[in-house]
């Protein structure tokens, strides 16, 4: 079986748009230098992040600020 290669990013920011544009949280791993978010597909989320980065992007205000309450969660969760 072929692993997927995944999107890493630790900006929350962008891990917010991300989720909130439709692509799924795969992972996430704690380190000393923060909280790193995984997203699958890659190939979809490097097409996302060049439209975030271009002012390209659009999406759900109301969504992306729930994405962003849930990520805080898993950020400052023991998890």
């Amino acid at each position: 079986m072929i692993e997927e290669k995944k999107y890493t990013t630790r900006n929350t920011q962008i891990a917010c748009f991300l989720a909130t544009a439709g692509l799924q949280l795969v992972g996430h791993t704690k380190t000393k230098k923060g909280v790193f978010f995984e997203f699958a597909p890659d190939n979809k989320a490097q097409e996302l992040v060049s439209q975030y980065f271009s002012d390209q992007a659009r999406v759900n205000p109301r969504e992306l600020f729930a994405w962003l309450d849930n990520l805080r969660d898993l950020i400052f969760s023991g998890a």
